[in-house]
């Protein structure tokens, strides 16, 4: 029921209604329809934590009382030993006749400021659902009506490759050896899947095709 029946449009609401069936021994189910068949026996009930809208690297930062400026050269060596090339990478990237828009500088982390711009990116990333498992980090982007984001004030001016790198960084900052698994779930599969970022993530391998998913997809597995 809509209240004052008015029907709620907000991705965090559609996301949360969809994804609230799914918390504690459930999110085992998500994350095997995430993996390959052969490797879903290896995710057990009770392997798996869901929670939704996770700023992990704020959230890293919190406890210990780190300052974010203290932190800028520690993420910058690490975004350039997994992510070095990644510029060249994204600005080389074409699908058709569509390429990839940014700022120049985008990426780079040599460029004046890089470093300081990279930590405040990577500190204000936030990503829709994650389920982690002993050996897998899945990140998922929901989109109800919106388009996947890109801003070019942003140093990782694209969504799901800011999320991807947030992700992959945190994980090396804290010495963890878990695999990061994208995901994405919107209205319809074949649009998601024409998308650009979605293109690129899976040319670059990071995201299989199977894991570009619909709405339905998650309903099934209450």
């Amino acid at each position: 029921m809509a209240i004052l029946g008015i029907t709620n449009r907000t991705e965090n609401w559609k996301t949360a209604r969809t994804f609230a069936p799914l918390f504690e021994y459930r999110s085992a189910w998500l994350a095997r329809r995430l993996l390959p068949h052969r490797e879903r026996a290896r995710i057990q009930p009770g392997d798996t934590h869901l929670e939704l809208f996770w700023c992990g690297l704020r959230d890293h930062l919190h406890p210990e009382g780190n300052k974010l400026h203290d932190e800028a050269a520690t993420l910058a060596n690490i975004y350039s030993s997994l992510f070095g090339d990644l510029g060249k990478r994204v600005m080389g990237f074409e699908a058709g006749s569509a390429t990839f828009k940014a700022p120049e500088g985008s990426y780079d982390i040599s460029r004046e400021g890089g470093p300081s711009k990279l930590a405040s990116n990577l500190r204000h990333t936030e990503i829709d659902i994650v389920v982690e498992s002993p050996s897998h980090l899945f990140i998922g982007e929901a989109k109800h009506e919106s388009r996947l984001g890109a801003d070019g004030k942003d140093f990782l001016t694209h969504q799901l490759i800011r999320q991807y790198v947030m992700a992959c960084v945190l994980l090396n900052l804290r010495g963890e050896s878990r695999t990061v698994v994208p995901f994405v779930v919107g209205k319809k599969r074949n649009d998601l899947r024409r998308t650009l970022q979605v293109q690129f993530m899976i040319e670059q391998k990071w995201m299989r095709e199977e894991n570009v998913l619909e709405w339905s997809d998650i309903e099934a597995l209450w």
